[in-house]
């Protein structure tokens, strides 16, 4: 049986209101076996127990960073400037193929010194045809960064490059870019037989850490208007029947919102609810674009919500609904996105981040910080099913936990009578992590080996660039494309879209 004790100055389970004080972990096999007082932990130590004890910590659950993709470096790191969605996705094909273990190594490794214990990776192939080996590999490279994953294969059926009036959009492409934009539609890559084969091979080649709880697979189709609702009512059918999640991008821009207007006279929520798609099976990132009607819907259904704040405001795509969430106490996570606001992982960041972006202005706005800590932990976990971490810390909830140094939040000085978690919330980083444990096992710490590892993997990541990016095959230039794309949406947006975020 392996032992630890970590005596913290305050300690935050990821339900309460209050840090508590005068409190330990008792940690048996990667599993919380009780809390104690500190005194009583200090006479548990000994023999084979490792004791952690500081007075300048604050204890809270590992964060579970609810949306990402694992790109490694962002987007504009390779030439593709932040701009609106529907723009933006026509110039991903500068982005070089970074092997996956590579990218989610390092990313891993970032989101771990910054509190991450739980990942959700939405996958964007190299190679549909290797996409079995891709999630693989990507799974290797969180697990060597000592992070659990959800990982997310994506499907798609339809609509690709334009979501609505593709036809006339294409038609008045002048030629060869005609041509040459026909070329890149590939609406169905693979049926849906084929997408149930490569979920169970997956499952199949991933199946001892599945059990072990340091990943699970959820079904991706990747975004409503991406998706036929055959796929998607097959998709909840076949995941049902194996206890597993739905997740998909949805309603991220106004774009997307005038799609299902112009498709069914109605909202994609009102849609997904009268099939029956929508229910605490499924998850849905960016969520910016929700009616009231939807608001009450989402909290009828028990779907889960994920904000993602710096990429909201990145991609032009507007602002989630944060105050009517809290309100309703809605279940909602925080995912980086692969966008935060200083390309930096820093999931500590992203959290203010998202509580500050609120859309409601004015003295009826505010966010209460304990909200935000658990959309962080124990809100945000509830986008994974058993066994992966519940974002909890309490007897028999999984060790996943991070310690932040107060020293260095309070810096240079902070009143005694401020409460830690609303001081974490308003100021804290990445700076201020001195560990992070996942199933009781370390995934960060300070000083060396922790900044040599992020170091050789940000090494091995620019080295893999530079090699792919020397014949350049991905300089491309997109510009005609894009201002096509641009106008288009501009000119055939709708009444509804036009409406301000």
């Amino acid at each position: 049986m392996n032992r630890m004790i970590v005596c913290p100055k305050y300690f935050w389970d990821g339900i309460s209101d209050t840090a508590r004080r005068n409190c330990a972990l008792v940690i048996e096999d990667g599993i919380v076996k009780k809390i104690v007082r500190a005194d009583e932990a200090a006479r548990m130590a000994g023999g084979n127990t490792a004791v952690l004890r500081n007075e300048s910590w604050l204890l809270l659950p590992a964060f579970v960073d609810a949306h990402d993709h694992g790109r490694g470096v962002t987007p504009s790191s390779m030439s593709v400037p932040d701009q609106a969605l529907e723009v933006w996705l026509q110039d991903l094909n500068k982005l070089a193929p970074i092997p996956h273990e590579t990218a989610c190594f390092f990313d891993g490794v970032r989101m771990a010194a910054s509190g991450v214990g739980t990942v959700l990776h939405s996958h964007n192939p190299n190679s549909f045809a290797d996409m079995a080996e891709e999630l693989a590999a990507a799974e290797k490279g969180y697990r060597a960064a000592g992070l659990r994953s959800i990982l997310c294969p994506l499907y798609i059926d339809q609509n690709k490059r334009i979501y609505y009036g593709r036809d006339a959009f294409v038609s008045g492409l002048p030629e060869p870019l005609r041509s040459r934009f026909t070329a890149g539609i590939h609406d169905r890559i693979m049926t849906l037989d084929e997408y149930f084969a490569l979920i169970e091979e997956v499952s199949e080649r991933l199946e001892d850490d599945i059990r072990a709880g340091w990943t699970q697979i959820q079904l991706h189709p990747n975004g409503g208007q991406w998706c036929s609702d055959e796929a998607l009512l097959a998709m909840k059918e076949y995941a049902l029947a194996r206890g597993m999640h739905v997740h998909l991008h949805l309603l991220e821009t106004k774009y997307q919102a005038e799609y299902a207007r112009r498709t069914w006279g109605k909202s994609f929520i009102a849609h997904y609810r009268d099939i029956g798609f929508l229910g605490p099976w499924v998850s849905f990132a960016h969520a910016v674009w929700l009616t009231d009607e939807d608001l009450q819907m989402i909290r009828e259904s028990g779907a889960v919500l994920v904000n993602n704040a710096s990429s909201n405001l990145r991609l032009r795509s507007g602002t989630f609904r944060l105050r009517e969430v809290q309100d309703m106490d809605l279940t909602a996570g925080i995912g980086m996105d692969g966008c935060t606001i200083d390309d930096d992982q820093d999931f500590l960041r992203e959290m203010r981040m998202a509580w500050l972006n609120n859309r409601q202005t004015g003295v009826d706005a505010g966010i209460d910080p304990h909200f935000i800590l658990r959309m962080a932990t124990s809100k945000g976990a509830r986008i994974a099913t058993q066994p992966l971490s519940e974002g909890i810390l309490a007897p028999g909830h999984h060790a996943d936990f991070v310690c932040l140094n107060l020293d260095r939040l309070y810096a240079p000085y902070t009143d005694p009578e401020s409460d830690p978690l609303a001081m974490t919330v308003q100021r804290a980083t990445r700076s201020c992590v001195d560990y992070t444990f996942v199933n009781g096992e370390q995934s960060f710490g300070t000083g060396e080996p922790w900044q040599t590892r992020e170091t050789e993997a940000a090494r091995r990541i620019r080295d893999c660039l530079i090699r792919l990016r020397k014949d350049g095959t991905w300089k491309r230039d997109n510009s005609e494309i894009l201002r096509y794309v641009r106008d288009y949406y501009r000119k055939n947006c709708g009444e509804e879209g036009q409406r301000e975020a």
